[in-house]
């Protein structure tokens, strides 16, 4: 199996570098995985202290190690603000979801957008995707509008069977080329 994700494809933006996520930021992603504010729309464990972020970290490895997704810690300025990933891969790689969290210091910045940004044109022109979906809470507005910004659709023939208040937007290929084009 040829694994997509080595070497690890690190991202730039203007202010941000996407890379991966080492052993060294246990303790930002604890602050940001553990904030009440990001878990307001996430159903998820929440970790208690760093022993949980060690074995979360083990887990995105073998997740990237065996092609089932990748995972990026945003980092502005040295300093970790958040994470955005793709994962749920089918199995010819046509399609994946994104998922994206920020440390509430950090929102309202732009710098989501410019992530999102990056990981679209990852997906669409490296990975060559053809669609990609978002679940997201249905009381998440920032996240919605975020995802309207970049022209994903919602899928209401779609539901979330595990978690019932997500709603689900997509964004196909050819929408996303024409997002391009516009700009």
């Amino acid at each position: 199996m040829k694994l997509l994700f080595t070497p690890f494809p690190a991202l730039k933006t203007e202010r941000l570098v996407l890379r991966k996520l080492f052993h060294s930021d246990e303790k930002a992603t604890f602050e940001i995985r553990s904030n009440k504010e990001v878990n307001k729309f996430i159903d998820r464990p929440i970790p208690k202290n760093i022993s949980d972020i060690k074995y979360f970290i083990k887990k995105i490895d073998q997740l990237i190690n065996t092609n089932k997704g990748v995972y990026w810690v945003i980092d502005y300025n040295n300093t970790v603000i958040g994470s955005i990933g793709l994962r749920h891969f089918n199995k010819d790689f046509t399609y994946a979801e994104v998922g994206y969290e920020l440390h509430p210091a950090f929102q309202g910045k732009g710098f989501m957008s410019e992530a999102l940004k990056e990981v679209l044109n990852y997906g669409f022109n490296k990975i060559h995707l053809s669609e990609i979906e978002a679940y997201t809470h249905k009381e998440n507005k920032h996240s919605i509008n975020l995802l309207k910004k970049y022209s994903f659709n919602l899928r209401s023939e779609k539901k979330d069977v595990d978690f019932k208040n997500n709603i689900i937007l997509g964004l196909i290929k050819t929408d996303y080329n024409h997002l391009c084009s516009l700009y």
